[in-house]
């Protein structure tokens, strides 16, 4: 017997079957779909939307909400033209910066995609400590500047339906008085000014032949048009498009078409000339803007589990949380954090005549007839926003458990900017001017912060100085402050001293309702 042929033949026989098995596996992986890199430059955006079509009623909420979605989200390069070449004005920048870098640029021009800054606990929520940016109140880029943390943006379309009704309710009251004052020319009728339940002071009118005059020195935490702003940090900004609009040009560097259109013939249609026009179409801005309005609302934990999304805490943690919460309101704080408003009519519109038509950009409107108030985007926040939704109130409506009163307040010197006012803008972005000036917003006045997700959205406080919850409820005052009626005394003070005067104990109940009011989605 040949020994080498007898060892070869089981050989072969134990080896085949693996080789088969090889076989089929390569086979396998050369017939699977692989990933294909795409060796072409070109821009992130591959397509944009188009308003006329947007008006037509051509793109479904579905399609306008998940386009937004891929709008907010896209890391944007230069082909998109993302960054900043040049400032409105003409003067040459580098794309992008880490701070101000001056010739009339306000703000650090650092970010790719909104969903970059606006991602805790998840997308379009608040920012880490490094997505603040530096603002540059006289754009000459030398310090010092004011710094901005990046903000959740979960229930902002809710917000600006408050406003809206509350900017009505506020004008009703001036009008009234005016009626009044016409009924006995050259007596003041003096008329308080509330809006779902929050006062902002008094207005007086005067009628002298066919005019009335008003005394607006009364009125407090509310621009003198009795127009409330919800948006940013100090409230200078009415509505959610020039928020959206405003931040992805100073932000990214993304100029969209309608903000083009605002600057002087020979800036147009490039004005930072880096070769893009058109960066985000008016189309693509209603996109982003019907993505923030519906987005989740925050809600409490408790609630999140009653509606079977989270699961319930036990009976002992629900009874700190109620304890907090009992606390919270005794010691002051909910005074301004106020917990509910009421909301009439649930259905955001973009773009809408309510509120008087002061949250109609009545520029664009001009420029683009598919810009059109009677063919609006409508978002049913009750129906159509992403789950969680808003509460139904029973009688129609909605109970928006906000904290908050959309109305600025004196904060104090503590807390107060170190690099000037903030300008107040309108409906179309343009600086607000009443009888000749332009309105600002005092370094120490903020629009009080709504607290419905503020247990997901550490660090705190408009710049980020607060690491922790108590630590920021303790910064809305001092230790020794001035005495009551400076100017620099915050108006939280005395809230702020009764937190300080609790127990241990009883302080961190107070955190531990704080920590239950959440940003969350059962899809995320």
């Amino acid at each position: 017997m040949n020994g080498s042929g007898s060892r070869s033949t089981p050989h072969l026989t134990l080896a085949a079957p693996w080789v088969a098995a090889i076989a089929t596996l390569v086979a396998a992986c050369t017939s699977r779909d692989l990933p294909v890199i795409d060796l072409e430059e070109g821009p992130a955006l591959a397509s944009h939307l188009e308003q006329r079509d947007i008006a037509a009623g051509a793109v479904s909420f579905e399609r306008l909400f998940a386009a937004g979605d891929r709008l907010f989200h896209t890391a944007y390069n230069g082909l998109d033209g993302v960054g900043a070449m040049r400032t409105a004005g003409g003067t040459s920048l580098p794309r992008f910066s880490v701070g101000p870098v001056g010739g009339g640029q306000p703000i650090a021009v650092s970010a790719q995609a909104c969903g970059d800054c606006h991602a805790v606990p998840f997308a379009a929520g608040a920012g880490h400590a490094h997505t603040r940016v530096l603002t540059d109140p006289d754009t000459d880029g030398k310090a010092p500047f004011n710094a901005r943390a990046t903000t959740s943006l979960h229930g902002d379309g809710l917000l600006q339906l408050l406003a809206q009704e509350m900017t009505e309710e506020l004008q009703a009251a001036r009008d009234a008085a005016a009626a009044e004052a016409r009924r006995g020319p050259g007596t003041p009728v003096r008329r308080a000014l509330a809006a779902k339940g929050v006062d902002f002071g008094h207005v007086v009118a005067t009628a002298a032949a066919d005019e009335v005059a008003f005394d607006h020195s009364g009125v407090v935490g509310v621009d003198p048009d009795l127009v409330v702003r919800p948006f940013g940090w100090k409230g200078f900004v009415p509505v959610l498009r020039g928020f959206v609009l405003a931040a992805a040009n100073a932000g990214m560097g993304m100029q969209g078409e309608e903000f083009a259109w605002r600057l002087p013939p020979e800036r147009q249609p490039d004005p930072d000339e880096d070769g893009v026009e058109r960066e985000l179409t008016v189309g693509d801005v209603t996109a982003m803007t019907i993505y923030n309005a519906g987005q989740e609302t925050p809600h409490g934990v408790a609630h999140l589990a009653e509606l079977g999304m989270v699961a319930r805490p036990d009976d002992a943690a629900l009874a700190r949380v109620d304890e907090g919460r009992a606390l919270f309101e005794r010691v002051g704080c909910a005074a301004c954090h106020r917990p509910e408003m009421r909301l009439g009519n649930v259905v955001f519109e973009e773009p809408t005549t309510r509120g008087n038509g002061h949250y109609l950009d009545g520029f664009l409107a001009s420029k683009d007839p598919h810009y059109d108030p009677a063919r609006p985007v409508r978002v049913d926040m009750l129906a159509a926003a992403q789950p969680p939704r808003v509460e139904a109130h029973p009688e129609g409506g909605a109970v928006v458990r906000l904290y908050g009163d959309l109305k600025r307040h004196r904060m104090g010197r503590q807390l107060a900017d170190g690099a000037g006012p903030q300008v107040v803008f309108d409906s179309t972005l343009a600086p607000l001017q009443i009888d000749g000036e332009v309105r600002v917003v005092a370094p120490d006045v903020f629009l009080t912060a709504e607290l419905w997700g503020v247990g997901s959205t550490a660090p705190y406080l408009h710049d980020d100085r607060a690491g922790s919850l108590r630590e920021a409820v303790l910064l809305h005052g001092q230790d020794a402050p001035p005495p009551p009626g400076d100017p620099g005394r915050s108006e939280a003070q005395e809230a702020r001293d009764a937190f300080a005067a609790l127990g241990t104990d009883e302080q961190a109940a107070v955190i531990t309702f704080l920590k239950s009011l959440v940003n969350f989605s059962p899809e995320r």
